[in-house]
């Protein structure tokens, strides 16, 4: 297949898998991606695994894995969508067309789960944002179990007592998390301790790959690089002794690959910033026009503390995480990625109806533009389906202008 015939997220996931054909460790990490959903839904329809939806972000991950639960990412749903399934939530649930896709999207895939034997709590998370805060509620009203705890901000200025006293705060709220899916406030301190042990040898790991991607740019194309980090780092797929498994090889791929020093002339890095939809063909545009994506804003810098208890070293990595609160913190993270790479450019993206995100990605355009730092601004859909010419051209121009 071409990849002018694509349509499906599902085709361009096996499109991807034939681009990196001399990767088993790539097309394990596509596997695992595409496996997602439906695996999670089956091991809970089978009766043998707990699962929850959720962000599939950050603290909660170690946190669920550790209760003997799957954390199932609601936003991976938005694959299976399409512009029939978006008209659910504008028809029957009545939300503005101009409403974020991705919300739209969750929801109607929740509508079609209505009733069944599927996965029926959610855990939300009230600093997400205001359009899903109201999904959750609603999702209330059609029988699902849905805890979402309070919001999480740390202000830039916030030290001391306050901040202790913050801590203090988020882990109840852990605590209460725990209480909702098992039962008990009871958490298996050694579990949680050797999640959170986990998680940190993971990103240890990532940063090795990552570091390896600068000598060998073109390896992991930038589909397989948005779902092996933005994806399989913070859920590990559902799987995590498979997806561990998956990086270890592909450190060893990277490692044993000769270094090409024409891809390391003609590469043009950059960095991706905002949401990763499911607009695939954003990324073949990408690779086409000889970019590659080797930063991202959504990559991690700060492992979680092993020398406090696990539920205090939760807490503390959200509010220490430099990519947590104000917009100006996400614009730290892009800046430190623009200098470690020397990144021609950034992609700033995000979903059609989140007008929060348009007005951090201005500004982001507006200072790093200041800087002389190129970026193009873009808004995509979050459905099934191949992105606009519009789109296509804009990123195309965009890399070749770079170059």
């Amino acid at each position: 297949m071409d990849i002018e015939d694509i349509r499906s997220q599902r085709e361009y996931v096996d499109h991807c898998k034939k681009v990196h054909s001399y990767s088993p460790a790539v097309n394990k990490i596509l596997d695992l991606s595409a496996s997602y959903i439906p695996d999670a839904e089956k091991a809970y329809r089978d009766g043998g695994k707990q699962a929850v939806w959720c962000n599939a972000i950050g603290w909660q991950v170690p946190l669920v894995y550790a209760l003997d639960t799957i954390p199932v990412s609601f936003s991976e749903m938005g694959r299976l969508s399409d512009k029939e399934t978006m008209l659910i939530s504008e028809d029957y649930y009545q939300f503005p067309v101009e409403t974020c896709s991705m919300v739209k999207c969750t929801v109607a895939q929740w509508h079609l789960r209505r009733n069944t034997s599927t996965i029926n709590r959610i855990l939300g998370n009230s600093s997400a944002c205001e359009p899903y805060n109201l999904a959750w509620e609603i999702m209330k009203r059609e029988g699902y179990d849905v805890y979402n705890n309070d919001v999480v901000y740390r202000g830039p200025t916030v030290e001391g007592k306050r901040l202790e006293d913050l801590i203090s705060f988020l882990e109840e709220q852990i605590y209460d998390i725990a209480a909702w899916l098992t039962g008990s406030r009871e958490i298996d301190e050694e579990k949680l301790r050797l999640e959170i042990q986990r998680k940190n040898r993971l990103l240890e790991k990532m940063r090795t790959i990552l570091e390896l991607r600068r000598k060998h740019p073109f390896y992991v194309r930038s589909l397989a690089t948005i779902l092996m980090l933005n994806v399989g780092l913070n859920s590990y797929f559902g799987k995590p002794e498979e997806y561990e498994e998956a990086l270890d090889l592909l450190r060893g791929e990277l490692e044993n690959a000769p270094v090409n020093e024409t891809d390391l002339q003609k590469v043009i890095p950059l960095v991706w910033a905002g949401g990763t939809g499911q607009e695939f063909g954003i990324y073949e545009a990408i690779d086409e026009a000889g970019g590659a994506l080797l930063g991202l804003r959504s990559v991690p810098f700060k492992l979680y503390r092993e020398d406090v208890p696990p539920v205090e070293s939760l807490a503390r990595w959200v509010y220490d995480n430099a990519g947590a609160g104000a917009g100006v913190y996400a614009r730290n993270v892009l800046e430190h990625e623009v200098n470690r790479l020397n990144a021609r450019g950034i992609i700033l993206y995000g979903y059609i109806g989140c007008s929060f995100a348009s007005v951090d990605r201005e500004m982001w355009r507006k200072y790093f533009h200041e800087r002389g730092i190129a970026s193009i601004n873009l808004e995509g859909s979050f459905q099934t389906g191949a992105p606009s010419g519009q789109v296509m051209t804009r990123v195309k121009a965009f890399i070749e202008m770079l170059s």
